[in-house]
């Protein structure tokens, strides 16, 4: 079972993964940001209990877990249906289906707000979060 304490701390690692450094507030990571509840351009996702982030870009999605070597893969683009947007990774080391919905969503561990809702199916779980524009992550207040 896990404390409180490395609970929260995990949180942070993981939210700070999520969010944005200088250089990519300058854009130079690719990709113009998109306006809230937007699926175009970067985004990340992140979720809790247990902790998962993927960051989604042009050129790829990065699926991060604590303690686990990120996993690339290429962004071959969402399926979008009304405002619903999902991106299947069907091979690779670590398969997975991310589905954003527009909508408010709190992570239930922060003051943070986001624009999409997450639900990732990932092996035999299928597990919840929220999604938004790294600027607009990175604007709100740190865990």
């Amino acid at each position: 079972m896990i404390s409180a304490a490395l609970r929260a701390l995990l949180l942070a690692a993981t939210l700070t993964a999520c969010g944005q450094s200088g250089a990519d507030a300058s854009g130079s990571e690719g990709g113009a940001a998109p306006a809230a509840g937007n699926f175009s351009g970067d985004l990340n996702a992140l979720g809790t209990e247990p902790f998962w982030a993927i960051k989604i870009r042009t050129d790829g999605l990065t699926f991060s877990r604590p303690g686990i070597e990120d996993v690339k893969s290429a962004n071959s683009g969402p399926v979008i249906e009304n405002d619903r947007a999902t991106w299947t990774i069907a091979d690779g080391p670590a398969p997975f289906k991310l589905t954003l919905t527009k909508g408010d969503c709190s992570d239930g561990m922060s003051d943070r707000h986001y624009t999409l809702n997450a639900v990732l199916a990932f092996r035999d779980k299928t597990m919840y979060g929220c999604a938004d524009t790294p600027a607009a992550i990175a604007a709100q207040p740190a865990p």
